[in-house]
């Protein structure tokens, strides 16, 4: 088959869930014997192309359209990602696209190849958690995302919450296959298992109230001994006139928490900091399948989340971390502290975590996956 993603992340330009998910599956659907291209459109964006372990990605910038809101930035983005599939000149079996930003708007009419949404986590979901006010402009950009993902041939999700969250007006009686996503466990040698790591808990991604930064520097005041948080990420949000950063770092002084703020870092640079911790911490108030947690369960390390992420149902009874019921973070503080106190559990999740990788989520196995439901596309739209 020949594939196309229409992606507004890939990396290393683009660092974040739907390009680490693409860069993930996009090879191995080549080893697979796929011919893969990444459209990424981004304003002002160089045009380039170049190879990247098999995968063509084509970078292009956007349509010049006037507006800043959220409704005309995912019209301009559509609308570029069709002008740019086009100019190609390429025949594609099958297109897939994320829900976010509607990015398959553009190729779901009169389009020429099936199209296959990828539910990543849509504007309507991530605006409720993270408390934003529910204005004009937000409800028409969602509704556009919303008609993107109705207009698919077929829909997927990594995790059965998020089809919770979006719901039959979402999905509209489409066909939905559940496909969690791709990542190949990591080369770590004897001495960097987490029982041989200080007690250092990470948490990776970005710093904002959806991902309950908030929570973590609360639980991180309720820790005992000699424990370290460590936050890698940037600030993507603003609260009481300071990045969010700078007042995560005050709450934590005024609570005498252990923290230290570490600024983003390359995925390809995040290895040291897996490594140097003995547990991964996922706080936020809601997650579809974040990557920051797969990648610390493919380095072996035990993850600590709450049931408002997607990762819940893969950790569940696995023994390769644990899962917040309760809210608050006396609860969160307190899931956290057998792998901090004791490096023996630590070394045993590490095994339950790789093993989970390897069951759920090796690229090979998600990449067969993903080609059977681009066949069923195919079909779908034949029929």
């Amino acid at each position: 088959m020949r594939i196309l993603f229409v992606s507004i992340e890939y990396p290393p330009e683009t660092p974040d869930g739907i390009g680490s998910y693409v860069a993930e599956i996009g090879p191995a659907l080549v080893a697979r014997g796929h011919e893969v291209h990444v459209l990424s459109c981004l304003p002002d964006q160089p045009a380039s192309d170049r190879v990247d372990r098999g995968v063509h990605v084509h970078r292009r910038g956007e349509v010049r359209l006037p507006g800043a809101h959220k409704t005309s930035a995912r019209l301009r983005h559509a609308l570029s990602c069709r002008v740019e599939a086009g100019r190609l000149g390429l025949d594609f079996d099958v297109v897939e696209a994320a829900d976010w930003m509607a990015e398959g708007l553009g190729l779901a009419f009169r389009r020429p190849a099936p199209l296959v949404v990828h539910l990543h986590t849509p504007l309507a979901v991530t605006s409720r958690y993270a408390g934003s006010p529910k204005t004009r402009d937000l409800r028409a950009a969602s509704a556009l995302e919303r008609v993107a993902v109705r207009r698919a041939d077929l829909v997927t999700s990594p995790s059965e919450r998020l089809l919770r969250e979006v719901g039959p007006r979402w999905l509209a009686g489409k066909q939905v296959r559940m496909v969690r996503l791709p990542i190949a466990p990591r080369e770590i040698d004897p001495g960097s298992t987490p029982d041989r790591a200080p007690p250092v808990v990470l948490c990776v991604g970005r710093l904002e109230p959806l991902k309950g930064s908030d929570l973590l520097v609360e639980a991180a005041a309720r820790l005992k001994g000699d424990v370290e948080v460590v936050f890698v990420g940037r600030a993507t949000a603003v609260r009481d006139g300071k990045p969010y950063d700078e007042w995560l770092a005050s709450l934590a002084r005024d609570l005498g928490a252990p923290v230290r703020f570490e600024a983003e870092v390359p995925r390809d640079e995040l290895a040291r900091f897996y490594l140097g911790a003995r547990v991964v911490a996922v706080p936020s108030r809601h997650e579809n399948l974040p990557y920051a947690g797969l990648e610390a369960l493919a380095f072996g390390r035990p993850v600590v989340c709450r049931s408002s992420s997607g990762l819940a149902e893969l950790l569940l009874q696995s023994g390769a971390g644990a899962v917040v019921e309760e809210e608050g973070p006396e609860p969160f503080a307190a899931a956290l502290h057998p792998f901090l106190e004791d490096p023996h559990e630590a070394a045993e999740a590490s095994t339950r975590a790789r093993e989970l990788v390897e069951r759920h989520c090796a690229p090979d196995v998600i990449a067969a996956q993903r080609e059977a439901v681009y066949e069923e596309a195919v079909s779908l739209r034949r029929r």
